[in-house]
């Protein structure tokens, strides 16, 4: 994989961990209570741009039905926050986010990266 798109593989799984994090606290105080699921959490866009700031509102189902598959991001839904050079959009069906899927070696990278991958080594 040539070093930009291994940047850009990096910055977004520095994203995927913010989130992952963002995760755990969203979950603590509220396991168990009926209205967790419904709720919606900001959470970081997950795309390349390294200087991105925006957040993408997801209940934590939907970050779970997209982090079922290792090599797949949330973005902002917006073309800017797509990189066509190393990932394809698999869903536009939310005007909230987008969820983008890496390929070829950015693909590998986003799957040996992922921090739930790891947590099962």
């Amino acid at each position: 994989m040539e070093r930009r798109q291994q940047r850009l593989a990096a910055n977004e799984s520095l994203f995927r961990s913010v989130n992952e994090r963002i995760e755990e606290l969203a979950e603590g105080p509220f396991q168990g209570s009926p209205e967790a699921g419904a709720r919606a959490w900001d959470f970081v866009c997950e795309c390349a741009d390294p200087t991105c700031s925006e957040r993408v509102a997801l209940t934590i189902a939907e970050y779970e039905q997209i982090r079922a598959v290792g090599n797949r991001f949330v973005v902002a839904p917006a073309p800017e926050h797509v990189d066509t050079t190393i990932e394809n959009v698999v869903d536009m069906n939310s005007r909230r986010y987008w969820v983008v899927e890496k390929t070829d070696e950015a693909a590998k990278a986003a799957n040996r990266d992922d921090p739930r991958q790891n947590r099962r080594r």
